[in-house]
């Protein structure tokens, strides 16, 4: 049975669950459960996690019931030994927008400063949501004021905007982006092709640039994300131009201000008239970064010659944001592997993906391996099991933190994991 949100939180103490996963061979030294006992047992979905530049960590999620949806935030300063009191976010109650591909997000700024950003609902059309931001100084104990930042959020007759990614760097400094119908004019619905539309700020979201269009000819259901390194912000997404669904990337030197490159990461023509509801995974270096996203099957696969095999690929991009080689199969060890995960490590990348392990034909799981700095991968590590959705974040050196919605649509449960190597 479903625990009432209200009954759960008035839990003073927000304990780790006791039992834990065993070791897992070869790459992890400790996977740790550390679900805050909140979550136990409360019908949670969507989480997201952030971690900051002292090694704070916030876990955000939603809970849905007769009045709408609600997003939560939980800040873990122990490395998940205890978590802080959740607190709501959105000022208007049930007015959260969100699923697994636009869910809420947060990001750390300069000393202790928590941003966080989600599509807010509005009262008329399905599709009518505005992205907004709201700020907490102290850790996220408090928040301050909800700031819309599409800046025709006034305009009755403005139309979707969602899928909000964020690239904050420890200075402050960052940018947020979000797919935008607005050009399409499709009041209250969801138009057939978007725009990546973005603000800047310079100090941890409490003031915003107003907003301006990135790129068009955008996939209108697909997650768009953003990395950052350097002098250098790149913005991964998928195209819309012919119905083609193929991975692009944009690289920008002033914070999506300019895009000095946009180009089309690896020509697979998936075609396809309806919702992916898959976007790309990106993460940046000074050197480059990577690049991983599905592509399926089109109508007319027979006509188009040496497509690539529906799946999940990976690819490298150098400093300028040009792919360098060839696109890099990820299924070995994992059926149907879709909705890629990245995040930067040390020594190379983690990479995750939602899939059925092999030889585990009726489990699916969320699984992460390791691709080395010289290109090479390491095994599939698989976690949980209807697994819905999941998300990734890396810290501190040697540690990341998993989490992941997993179970029936109408009992969900999030679960956190931490990671060592």
């Amino acid at each position: 049975m479903r625990i009432r949100l209200v009954i759960a939180l008035s839990l003073a103490a927000l304990l780790p669950l006791a039992c834990a996963p065993p070791r897992s061979p070869g790459e992890w030294r400790e996977t740790l459960d550390v679900t805050p006992t909140v979550l136990a047992q409360l019908g949670a979905s969507d989480p997201s996690v952030a971690v900051g530049p002292d090694g704070a960590v916030a876990l955000s999620w939603v809970t849905r019931d007769s009045v709408g949806t609600d997003a939560w935030v939980s800040v873990t300063r122990d490395s998940g030994s205890s978590w802080s009191e959740p607190v709501r976010i959105n000022e208007r109650r049930g007015k959260v927008s969100s699923y697994p591909e636009s869910r809420p997000l947060t990001a750390w700024g300069p000393e202790g400063r928590l941003l966080a950003v989600w599509a807010a609902a509005r009262d008329t059309g399905a599709y009518a949501d505005d992205v907004v931001a709201r700020t907490s100084a102290d850790h996220g104990a408090t928040w301050g004021a909800v700031v819309p930042l599409n800046s025709d959020h006034t305009d009755p007759n403005s139309t979707y905007h969602g899928f909000a990614t964020l690239a904050l760097r420890a200075t402050g400094e960052g940018v947020v982006a979000w797919i935008d119908g607005r050009s399409a004019k499709v009041p209250g619905g969801e138009p057939a092709r978007a725009e990546v539309w973005a603000t800047r700020t310079r100090d941890g979201g409490v003031t915003w640039d107003r907003d301006a269009r990135v790129v068009g000819e955008v996939c209108p259901c697909c997650h768009v994300m953003l990395a950052s390194a350097g002098g250098t912000t790149v913005l991964a997404y998928r195209g819309a131009r012919d119905d083609l669904r193929d991975p692009r990337l944009a690289r920008s030197d002033d914070d999506l201000l300019t895009v000095a490159l946009d180009t089309l990461v690896s020509a697979d023509r998936w075609r396809l008239a309806g919702c992916p509801s898959m976007g790309p995974a990106v993460v940046a270096g000074r050197e480059g970064g990577t690049i991983a996203w599905y592509t399926g099957e089109s109508p007319d696969d027979s006509t188009l010659g040496a497509r690539p095999a529906p799946g999940l690929y990976l690819s490298a991009w150098d400093a300028s944001g040009v792919p360098t080689g060839s696109p890099v199969p990820l299924g070995d060890g994992l059926d149907e592997a879709n909705r890629p995960l990245l995040a930067a490590w040390p020594d190379g990348t983690i990479v995750g993906a939602l899939g059925r392990p092999k030889g585990e034909p009726e489990r699916r799981a969320v699984a992460l391996r390791l691709r080395a700095a010289d290109g090479s991968l390491g095994p599939w590590t698989a976690f949980g099991d209807d697994v819905r959705g999941a998300a990734l974040a890396t810290g501190r050196p040697g540690r990341a933190w998993l989490v992941r919605t997993e179970g029936p649509r109408e009992a969900p449960r999030v679960r956190v994991v931490r990671l060592t190597r």
